[in-house]
C-alpha cells in the first residue's frame, strides 16, 4: 500500500499504516536498547525472526497474538499461523528474493491463543548487518474490525437491496400474498437458503397459513395452504416465541409436517415474527442438506423477521441505516440510487456508479468536481445542480437534512430526454473529524408512473356505476370501489381489510361456495347473489367473479364486478304477474261467456216457475233457485271486473254488506288458528264507492293480518260511525270534519316496529321473505282508499299486535231506495209485434221465445248471423225489433246489425253480451244498436228493455 486509505465501516475508521517507507531497505539494529525503543513506540505489532523463531516482540505483538513474551521467544515463527500453507501464503515472497531494503505486505488470519481468529495485515524485511541477511523483521496490523466491518457493509448492502425491492412491492398496491411472496423471494437471495416461508398463526384454528413462499411448489394444494400447528416445527415456534435450529429435521418425526418430508428438508431454521410482545407468525429458512447455520445468516433472519413484523417504509428503512453509519463505502457502488459524498467545498470525495451513470462518465472523473459541474449539459441540468447545490449548502450550514425532496426537470439520459421524478435526501455527517455531507437521489419515474398508471385505473373503476370489489382467499377485501361504496354502503376504508363475513355483506353464504368452486376450476363464475347492505337491505346482484393472478401466474385473488338487478328483478316480477292476470282475464272472459250463457236460461225461466207455483214450498224452492243464479252471475261479474282490472261505477254502499262478504272468505280459506270476530255498529251509514276495490282494500287487510300471525290468533274486522271535529287533523294530516264510516281490522300479530311504520306504504317495500311478498299490497290499498276521498291510520305495538283504521266519508243524505216485491211488479207486455231472437245458444233463444210470445209478442228464432238475415229479407218491413248476441260464430251480432240496418234503417236492435267490455259495447253502439244487455239477464230485464223500444 503507498498511502493511508481510510476504510469506513459501521462507525469506526481504520488506518493501514503506510508501511513501505520503514520497510524500504534493510532495518540495521544499532543496539538491543535502541530496538526496545521501537518496539515500545511502535502502535504495531513487531517482531524479529531469525533462523525460523522468534527472537524479538514488542507488546503490541503480544497483545494481538495473547502470547508472553516468553511464550513467544525461540518459538517458531508458524506458531500464529493455521497451517504452514497458511504461513507460506503470507510470506508468498521467498526471503531470498527480497531485495536489499526491500519489504513485502501479505495478509492473513492469526489465531490467538484463546482461539479467536484475526485477521492481520503483515510487513516483512529482511535484516542486513554487514551485507549479510541477520534475519526477518514482521510488523502486523489488526485489521478484524475493518473486515468485519467490510463484511457487515457488504450484508447491510445486500439487506438494504432486498428491503428496497421490498418496499418497492410493498408501496406499488400489490396484494399481501405478492408482497409476502417478494419476501420470501429476498429473503432466499440474502441468506442463501433455497427455501423460504413465511406463514402466519391462526391460533383460533390452531394451524398455520403459509402466505409468502419461495422454492416451493404449491401445484394441487388448496389455496391459503394451512398446516396443523402440532405437526409442523414453525407450529412449535409459534407457541413456544423462540428461535428454533435445526440441523437434521428429518429426525424430528413427531412433527410430520407433509411439507417438511416431500422436500427432504435437513436444515431449518424459524423464527418468530413478533409485535407487541405477540407472535403473529413465523419466517422459516430450509436447506435439504445438513449445513452450519452461521451467526450472521440467523442476524439476516431476525431482521426479515423484525421488518416483516414492522414493514416499515423502505425509505425510512434505508435513511435509519445510512444515518446510523458515518460512510456506507462499499454500499456506494451497488446501490441503485446516486449517491455523492461532498466536502465544505463542495467538491466530491466519493460517487457511485449511479452517479457516474446519471452525469454520463466515470466514476473516476466525479472525484473533485464542485456540485454545479456535477450535471452538465441543457439549462435543465444546471437548474437541477443549482437546486443541489443549495440543498448542500444548506445542510452544512444549518444541519438540517432534506427528507425526500421531490425534483422534476427534464434531463438527458441515454440520448433521450426523459422527464425525471428525484427525490433528494441530505445528511450532514463527521468522518475523522472533518465534516460531510452525504447527498442521495433516488430515480422514483418507474414508480411514479405505476402509480399514476394504478390511479388512472382506479379510476376508471370509480367511474363504473358497478360495484367492483377484489378479495383475497382469507375473504378479506383487498379494494373497493366507489360503486361498491354506493351499492352496500361500506366506504373503501371500512370495508378494506375486513372479511365478507365481518361485513355480512352475503345474505346466504352457503350460496358462495357454488361461485368458489367453479372460480378454482374455470377461473371466472357468472350469476346472481343475494347481498345484504350496511343497513341490513337485501340486493339481488348480477356478479362476475373472475381469478386474478400475479405476475408470476400464482392465484391471487378474486376479482367481483356486480350489478343491482333488485329493481329489474321486481319489475320482471311485476310483468310476470301482469301477463299472468291478463291470462287470466283471457281465460275468465271465455269462462264468463260460457257461464252467463249457462245462467241466462236459468234467469229468464225462473219467471215461468214462480207463475207455475202453488204451494209457498215450491215458491221458497223458486226464490232459492232465483237467488242462486243472481248471485251466480255476480260472481262472473266480479272475476271479470278483477281480472281486467275494469273499475265498477260508484254506487251507495251498505258497510255491513261488505264485512258480510269478508267475513265469509276469511272463514272459508283462512286457516282454522285464526278465530275471526266482526264488530259493526248499529245503523253503520253509507257511502259511495266501488264495491270490487271496497273488498280488495279490506281483503289486503285481512291477508296482511293473516301473515302477522303465523302461530295463529284472533282477527277482528269492525266498523263504526266516526263524527270528527275541528281537531280532526290530529289523526291524520288529510282529516277533516265531517262525519265518516271506519272500517278496521286488527290483529293479535306480531306487530310493526316504529322505525318501519313510515315506509309499509312505499311501493316493492315489504318485510316478509322473498318470494312472500311485493310490497305491492299496502300502496294499492293506499291508493284505493285515496281516491275514495278517505285515509288510513295505523297502530301497532310488537309482538302485541295491529289495527288499521280506513276512513271513508259517509254520504249523510243518502236515501234508502224503495223497492218493489218483485211477485207484485206488473211486467209490460206487447202487442202482438214481430221480435226477431238470434243466439248461438239453443235454450237461450227457446226460453227468450217463450217469455215473449207469453207477453203479447210474436217471435223468430235464428241460429246465427247468415240465418238471422235471411228470416230478416223474408219478413222484411215485419220484424219490428232485433234481440242479437254478440258472439256467434261465422258472423257476430255487429256485423249482422249493420247488414240489417241497411236493409231497414229504422229497425231496433238490442245486443246482449257476456262480455261487457267498453270496448265491445262501443262497437255495438257503432253498428246501430239501440241497447245493450249483459248476460245473463232477467225476463223482467229483457221485457223492460224491449217495451220503450217498441213504443217509441
Amino acid at each position: 500500500m503507498n498511502r493511508a486509505d481510510p476504510c469506513i465501516q459501521s462507525g469506526t475508521t481504520t488506518f493501514f499504516a503506510d508501511l513501505s517507507d520503514s520497510q524500504s531497505g534493510a532495518c540495521t539494529i544499532a543496539g538491543a536498547a535502541t530496538l526496545e525503543s521501537i518496539f515500545r513506540a511502535a502502535p504495531v505489532g513487531i517482531c524479529v525472526i531469525t533462523n525460523g523463531v522468534f527472537t524479538h516482540v514488542n507488546s503490541r505483538w503480544c497483545e494481538m497474538s495473547g502470547h508472553a513474551r516468553s511464550e513467544l521467544i525461540g518459538q517458531p515463527e508458524d506458531l500464529l499461523f493455521a497451517t504452514s500453507a497458511e504461513l507460506r501464503r503470507a510470506r508468498s515472497v521467498p526471503l531470498e528474493a527480497l531485495p536489499s531494503q526491500g519489504s513485502h505486505a501479505a495478509e492473513t488470519r492469526w489465531q490467538r491463543k484463546d482461539g479467536k481468529w484475526l485477521d492481520v495485515l503483515l510487513g516483512f524485511s529482511r535484516i542486513n548487518l554487514s551485507g549479510t541477511a541477520a534475519g526477518v523483521t514482521i510488523t502486523a496490523l489488526d485489521i478484524t474490525a475493518s473486515r468485519q466491518a467490510e463484511r457487515e457493509l457488504r450484508w447491510r448492502n445486500r439487506q438494504l437491496t432486498a428491503l428496497q425491492k421490498i418496499s418497492d412491492v410493498t408501496l406499488s398496491g400489490e396484494s399481501e400474498q405478492h408482497i409476502f411472496n417478494a419476501i420470501a423471494r429476498e429473503a432466499a437471495e440474502i441468506t442463501g437458503f433455497p427455501i423460504v416461508t413465511i406463514e402466519l398463526c391462526d391460533f383460533e384454528k390452531s394451524v398455520m397459513v403459509f402466505r409468502g413462499v419461495h422454492g416451493m411448489d404449491f401445484e394441487g394444494l388448496p389455496v391459503p395452504f394451512e398446516v396443523p400447528m402440532d405437526v409442523t416445527l414453525s407450529g412449535e415456534v409459534a407457541r413456544t416465541g423462540k428461535m428454533l435450529v435445526e440441523t437434521d429435521a428429518g429426525s424430528r418425526r413427531e412433527y410430520a409436517a407433509p411439507i417438511l418430508r416431500r422436500l427432504n428438508v435437513q436444515t431449518f431454521l424459524c423464527l418468530p415474527i413478533r409485535t407487541n410482545d405477540r407472535v403473529i407468525g413465523t419466517l422459516s429458512l430450509a436447506y435439504s442438506k445438513k449445513i452450519k447455520v452461521e451467526e450472521l445468516v440467523i442476524a439476516q433472519a431476525a431482521s426479515l423477521a423484525s421488518y416483516l413484523a414492522t414493514l416499515v417504509d423502505r425509505l425510512q428503512a434505508r435513511e435509519a441505516v445510512r444515518r446510523g453509519e458515518a460512510e456506507l463505502a462499499a454500499v456506494y457502488d451497488r446501490a441503485p440510487n446516486v449517491m455523492c459524498l461532498f466536502d465544505d467545498e463542495f467538491r466530491i470525495v466519493r460517487a457511485n456508479l449511479a452517479a457516474a451513470e446519471l452525469a454520463g462518465c466515470r466514476k473516476e472523473d466525479l472525484t473533485g468536481l464542485r456540485v454545479e459541474d456535477f450535471l452538465s449539459g441543457p439549462e435543465s441540468h444546471r437548474r437541477v445542480a443549482s437546486e443541489l447545490r443549495r440543498a448542500v449548502n444548506e445542510t452544512f450550514i444549518t444541519g438540517k437534512s432534506w427528507q425526500r425532496v421531490r425534483l422534476g426537470q427534464p434531463l438527458f439520459r441515454n440520448g433521450q430526454t426523459e422527464e425525471l421524478a428525484l427525490l433528494v435526501s441530505t445528511e450532514r455527517i463527521q468522518v475523522d473529524g472533518l465534516l460531510r455531507v452525504l447527498l442521495c437521489l433516488e430515480d422514483i419515474t418507474q414508480s411514479i408512473r405505476a402509480d399514476q398508471q394504478i390511479r388512472a385505473q382506479a379510476a376508471l373503476l370509480d367511474v363504473t356505476g358497478e360495484a367492483i370489489f377484489v378479495r383475497d382467499f382469507s375473504d378479506r377485501v383487498t379494494y373497493w370501489n366507489q360503486g361498491a361504496q354506493k351499492l352496500f354502503g361500506w366506504s373503501a376504508a371500512e370495508a378494506q381489510g375486513q372479511t365478507t363475513g365481518t361485513l355480512n355483506l352475503y345474505a346466504d353464504r352457503s350460496a358462495c361456495l357454488r361461485p368458489m368452486q367453479a372460480v378454482q376450476a374455470s377461473n371466472e363464475w357468472s350469476g346472481e347473489l343475494n347481498f345484504r347492505t350496511r343497513d341490513g337491505r337485501e340486493l339481488i346482484v348480477q356478479n362476475r367473479w373472475t381469478l386474478v393472478r400475479d405476475s408470476a401466474g400464482a392465484p391471487q385473488g378474486i376479482l367481483i364486478v356486480g350489478t343491482d338487478i333488485t329493481e329489474k328483478k321486481r319489475l320482471e316480477s311485476q310483468l310476470y304477474r301482469s301477463q299472468r292476470l291478463e291470462s287470466i282475464g283471457t281465460l275468465a272472459s271465455g269462462l264468463a261467456h260460457d257461464l252467463n250463457n249457462v245462467l241466462a236460461p236459468i234467469m229468464m225461466a225462473v219467471h215461468f216457475l214462480k207463475e207455475e207455483a202453488k204451494d209457498e214450498r215450491t215458491r221458497t224452492w223458486v226464490q232459492t233457485l232465483e237467488t242462486c243464479s243472481l248471485r251466480g252471475a255476480n260472481i262472473v261479474k266480479q272475476v271479470l271486473t278483477f281480472a281486467r282490472g275494469a273499475e265498477g261505477t260508484p254506487v251507495l254502499l251498505l258497510p255491513t254488506q261488505l264485512v258480510t262478504e269478508i267475513e265469509r272468505i276469511v272463514r272459508e280459506t283462512f286457516p282454522r288458528s285464526i278465530h275471526t270476530q266482526t264488530l259493526v255498529c248499529k245503523n253503520p251509514p253509507r257511502f259511495t264507492g266501488d264495491s270490487t276495490q271496497m273488498q280488495q282494500v279490506l281483503l289486503n287487510l285481512c291477508v296482511n293480518a293473516r301473515d302477522a300471525m303465523p302461530e295463529g290468533g284472533t282477527l277482528t274486522i269492525g266498523v263504526e260511525r266516526v263524527q270528527l271535529e275541528g281537531d280532526a287533523s290530529r289523526i291524520h294530516p288529510k282529516a277533516k270534519p265531517g262525519t265518516y264510516v271506519v272500517f278496521s281490522v286488527t290483529d293479535t300479530g306480531t306487530g310493526i316496529p316504529d322505525e318501519l311504520l313510515d315506509k309499509i306504504f312505499d311501493p316493492f317495500f315489504t318485510t316478509k321473505p322473498l318470494g312472500h311478498g311485493t310490497g305491492l299490497g299496502l300502496p294499492s290499498v293506499l291508493g284505493i282508499v285515496q281516491r275514495h276521498h278517505g285515509f288510513i291510520h295505523v297502530e301497532s305495538r310488537v309482538n302485541e299486535g295491529t289495527t288499521f283504521q280506513v276512513y271513508l266519508p259517509a254520504d249523510v243524505t243518502a236515501k234508502e231506495s224503495l223497492t218493489i216485491d218483485p211477485a207484485k211488479r206488473r211486467l209490460p207486455r206487447g202487442n202482438g209485434e214481430l221480435v226477431l231472437i238470434v243466439d248461438d245458444e239453443p235454450a237461450i233463444g227457446e226460453i227468450a221465445s217463450v217469455i215473449l210470445r207469453g207477453h203479447g209478442y210474436r217471435t223468430l228464432v235464428a241460429a246465427d248471423g247468415h240465418e238471422a238475415l235471411t228470416l230478416f229479407r223474408e219478413h222484411c218491413g215485419a220484424i219490428r225489433l232485433v234481440v242479437s248476441d254478440f258472439m256467434m260464430p261465422r258472423l257476430d251480432g255487429p256485423a249482422t246489425i249493420r247488414e240489417m240496418r241497411r236493409i231497414q234503417p229504422d229497425i231496433q236492435t238490442i245486443i246482449i253480451t257476456g262480455l261487457g267490455e267498453d270496448n265491445r259495447i262501443a262497437e255495438a253502439k257503432a253498428a246501430g244498436t239501440n241497447t245493450v244487455i249483459a248476460k245473463p239477464f232477467t225476463a223482467e230485464q229483457l221485457l223492460t228493455a224491449i217495451h220503450p223500444l217498441l213504443k217509441n
